[in-house]
């Protein structure tokens, strides 16, 4: 048994239960996904070195992302964890 249910809302609400069950596909397309596909296509053609470099930028840009977060986390959680002065937590200055 097959059902496909299509819809014409942009970001549509199903379920938790209906996700589980299902597989949702989106098929839209925006220009800047498509201005990125295009712009990996022509990097991949013209020079596999650049595509090695942008790999390795976005693997260093999603680690930065990862490590910014942590330190947020941390920080906040220094911040409501501390008494009295924030000049006087030695660990919490480190983290800034």
């Amino acid at each position: 048994f097959t059902m496909y249910l299509i819809t014409r809302l942009p970001n549509p609400i199903f379920s938790p239960e209906d996700q589980a069950k299902t597989t949702v596909v989106d098929f839209t397309v925006t220009r800047r996904g498509l201005e990125e596909q295009l712009l990996a296509r022509v990097i991949r053609h013209e020079s596999k070195a650049l595509e090695e470099q942008l790999q390795t930028v976005m693997e260093q840009v999603a680690k930065n992302t990862r490590s910014l977060l942590q330190l947020d986390e941390e920080l906040l959680e220094r911040l409501s964890a501390n008494q009295g002065n924030l000049l006087d937590d030695d660990a919490l200055i480190n983290v800034l």
